[in-house]
């Protein structure tokens, strides 16, 4: 996939998504729980940001509230998520599957269990082509046909015969990156792509949405894996318990990371052969069992009293990352 001549580094600059101020919680045994706080994220034109922590800290609530695919339990309690400066969380249910899929198109986690086992992917991919553009059968086999090829699946006229349990794991994944090109969604949510996939399908995947990117696409990527971040990304937001609290360019966050629970992470990477690899002692607290003050602090082998009374918010630093740590007030 060639990097298309209109595209530059004004492509930089512009935000496509905003999140301000985003709040959510849950209904769980007649008691609300808030499980995001106060998030700020801002996805520029033709980047690949990743959002990275541990399972259960909010990365996925927080993204899928983009798109309102979020359980019944759930509820946002403040905040505003701009795509191209139109208010998603203001826009009635009509107004906004307009968006969700043509504009805002999602890549979920589990391949093996996205694409419905009844139908051919041909029927999937027309059926979901036909309801997201002004197209006949005809003309939107085409455009299946021709965004299998983009993401270089041999053989796509076979393939769009086979039903999902005929494809292995990358296959299907693939498909469903199909589905999203061929909508010319503007905005793609990769939710942990890679996770079910073994490591040389994984590294397929990952190139694959990185030529994406260079199509001029924006893409959103949740995952833990701080190795695929630091190869793919280019800029990095880093939650813990519902709060972000670090974020920066992918280089200068891996070169001068700041918070502790992000240097912990790194920490815990393999890198030279033979180093013990260190690991995070206890774990995060369930939102049943919110933590006062800083939530690493009980985690953290830099906690101050401060840090069990005061939460800290990002704080902008000279090399234009921002974290939020007593030690970076």
């Amino acid at each position: 996939m060639k990097k298309p001549a209109q595209y530059g580094i004004f492509i930089f600059m512009q935000n496509i998504i905003e999140i301000k101020d985003l709040s959510l919680g849950f209904d769980i045994d007649d008691e609300f729980y808030t499980a995001i706080h106060n998030v700020n994220f801002k996805l520029k034109k033709g980047q690949m940001h990743a959002i990275v922590g541990e399972s259960g800290c909010g990365k996925t609530m927080t993204i899928m509230s983009i798109i309102k695919l979020l359980p019944k339990n759930s509820k946002i309690t403040s905040g505003d998520i701009f795509y191209c400066d139109k208010n998603l969380l203001e826009l009635k249910d009509k107004e906004l599957r307009k968006i969700r899929g043509k504009k805002i198109a999602l890549i979920p986690q589990d391949p093996m269990t996205s694409l419905n086992p009844l139908y051919t992917i041909e029927n999937q991919m027309i059926e979901t082509i036909m309801l997201h553009n002004k197209v006949n059968k005809k003309q939107a086999y085409e455009i299946a046909l021709k965004s299998l090829e983009e993401v270089e699946i041999v053989n796509p006229k076979e393939r769009m015969k086979a039903y999902p349990h005929e494809l292995s794991g990358g296959m299907k994944q693939r498909v469903i990156i199909a589905m999203a090109l061929s909508s010319n969604a503007d905005v793609i949510i990769a939710d942990e792509p890679t996770t079910a996939l073994d490591v040389t399908i994984q590294a397929q995947i990952l190139k694959l949405l990185s030529d994406i990117k260079r199509m001029g696409k924006s893409i959103i990527l949740i995952t833990h894996n701080l190795g695929i971040v630091k190869q793919y990304c280019d800029y990095v937001s880093i939650m813990y318990m519902g709060r972000i609290i670090e974020e920066a360019d992918t280089n200068i966050l891996f070169s001068c990371p700041k918070h502790p629970y992000t240097k912990d992470l790194l920490a815990a990477l393999p890198t030279v052969k033979g180093k013990k690899l260190e690991n995070i002692k206890g774990a995060p607290s369930p939102i049943t069992r919110p933590v006062s003050g800083c939530p690493y602090h009980p985690r953290c082998k830099y906690a101050a009293n401060v840090c069990r009374n005061h939460i800290f918010t990002l704080k902008p630093q000279k090399d234009n990352s921002k974290v939020a740590c007593r030690m970076y007030i």
